[in-house]
Parts: C-alpha cells; structure tokens; sequence
C-alpha cells in the first residue's frame, strides 16, 4: 500500500505533505525526522525517499509499523492481508448506535472550531492476534475498542480529511469530514452524492435510499429540499464543510470512493443538523479552522 500523505510537526509549525511535493534536498533540509502518518490517531513516523530514477514515495519508519493505530490500513502490512481481512469485517459487523455517532460528529466539530492539529502521544492498546485459529479470550480491537463475545461495542470512530482519502481506506467506518464540491440527486433511482474536494480520487458522501426508508426520519422530499439549499449556498460561494460518519466503499464502477451515510443524524454542515438546514432554507457560515 502506498502512502501518499503525512503530517508535518516540528514545534507549533504544521503542515500535510503530499510525498510528489517533495524532493531530496527539501525532505532532508526540513522535514527529515518530523513526519508522521496523516492519521490523527497514529504515532508512527513516516520517511521520504526519492531514488536516482526519480521515483518519490513515503515509508514508515522501520520498526514503527505497530505504532500505526489498530484501525489505520498501514498498521497491517507486516501482518498480511488474511488477516486485515478479518479485522474489516468485525469493523462492518459491529453495531454502533446512532448516539455514539451523534457525539462522535459533535466531538469532531468542536475540535475544528478550536485548535490547530498537534500531535498528541497516545497509549497503544494491545491485543493477541494469529493469522490463523480464534483470537486470544474473544476479543478484538477494533478501531481502538473492543468488541466482546456478547457483541457490545465501545467502539472509537476516528476521523479522516477527505484530502487524504485513498483507496487504503476502503472497508473502514470512519468520521470523514471535507469541503463540499457540488452535490447530485439521481431522480430515477433515488440516491444522492455529495461530492469532496479530494485532488486524486473522486471522493462522495453517498446517501442511498436507505437514508429515506425510515419516513419517521426523512422522505425523499425532504432530502430533495436539502439538496437543494446547498446547492444554493454553492452558487453564492459559501464554503460548506461537511462532518460525518460511514461505511468507505468503493463506488459501483470502482472509479471512485464512497462514504456510505444511512441516516439524516449521522452528518452536519457547518455545525447545522439535517432538520436544521432544512427548516431554515440556509447554512450558517464556515465556523471551522478548517
């Protein structure tokens, strides 16, 4: 798997790094020991190398693949596909309820409103895992929680840019948050995108009918009407930032990538609700630093 992306911390001085933005002379004049994997959650630290035929890429440090979070698609590749395989599908099959979304959506749009990204040392958990046969006392850390032999989840979703979202990311349940690009409604078979600014993958908030079925949430209708306030706000040039929780899949013609959202309460556009944009015909402005 290639990483494409890393973050830059020397200080209080910030920065995402694309790995082509780079070159040898710049890597180790600057950023040399200061890079990190994009992923908020993760310790690991990441080197640049850029080869005498010119090829660039990014590597994590030898030694550092466990210091990637549980959930990181990066933590994995020294432990094997067959493996990983069997982490996403405990992800997929877990039950998370609306409220744990709800707060972990709140949570993210606080932190967008008050400080600037820092890396913070985070305790590791860990867990017995084999490539074969049943995982020690039944349980699984998942997205850095734990799923029990009973089912219950005490599951932490943890964020993602929509910048740096790459295929890596397919089959895991994230909180995504990006800029809005422009949004469609498919009238015929009733689903939606809301389209990210991403700038090497065409990257969606897909909302299926599945997020109308429930009509004690929301109809059609209503979520016709949504559209089309944001697409108003978009003509005016209001920055529109979405927060929200979902399934990362890969669209149907596998050109592109989808976050799968299912309910009306599992996103917000610039700290708004759902039934909020709705009501009011208008989002407020972009109150994130972001």
């Amino acid at each position: 798997m290639k990483i494409e992306w890393a973050f830059y911390q020397s200080g209080s001085d910030t920065e995402e790094v694309f790995y082509e933005h780079l070159d040898k002379y710049l890597y180790e004049s600057k950023y040399q020991g200061h890079l990190y994997c994009i992923s908020d959650e993760c310790n690991a630290m990441i080197k640049f190398t850029h080869r005498k035929d010119g090829k660039k890429f990014y590597s994590t440090w030898n030694g550092q693949g466990d210091l990637h979070d549980i959930d990181c698609p990066y933590y994995l590749q020294y432990k094997g596909e067959v493996e990983k395989k069997k982490i996403l599908d405990v992800i997929e099959a877990a039950s998370v309820t609306d409220e744990h979304i709800i707060n972990t959506i709140a949570n993210k749009s606080k932190n967008l409103k008050s400080k600037d990204k820092v890396k913070i040392p985070i305790k590791k958990l860990k867990t017995k895992k084999t490539l074969e046969g049943n995982q020690a006392n039944t349980i699984a850390v998942v997205d850095n929680g734990e799923i029990d032999d009973l089912g219950s989840s005490k599951i932490r979703i943890f964020s993602l840019d929509s910048m740096h979202i790459t295929p890596d990311y397919v089959g895991y349940r994230k909180c995504i948050f990006g800029r809005i690009r422009h949004v469609h409604f498919h009238e015929d078979d009733g689903y939606a995108y809301i389209n990210l600014v991403n700038e090497k993958y065409p990257i969606s908030v897909y909302l299926p009918q599945a997020f109308y079925a429930d009509p004690t949430k929301t109809t059609k209708e209503a979520l016709e009407a949504f559209l089309t306030t944001i697409n108003q706000e978009l003509k005016v040039k209001k920055e529109l930032i979405i927060i929200c929780v979902g399934m990362i899949r890969y669209k149907g013609n596998n050109k592109g990538i989808n976050v799968h959202v299912i309910s009306p309460l599992h996103l917000l556009i610039n700290d708004r609700k759902y039934y909020e944009i709705i009501t009011e015909n208008l989002i407020s402005e972009n109150p994130y630093k972001y």
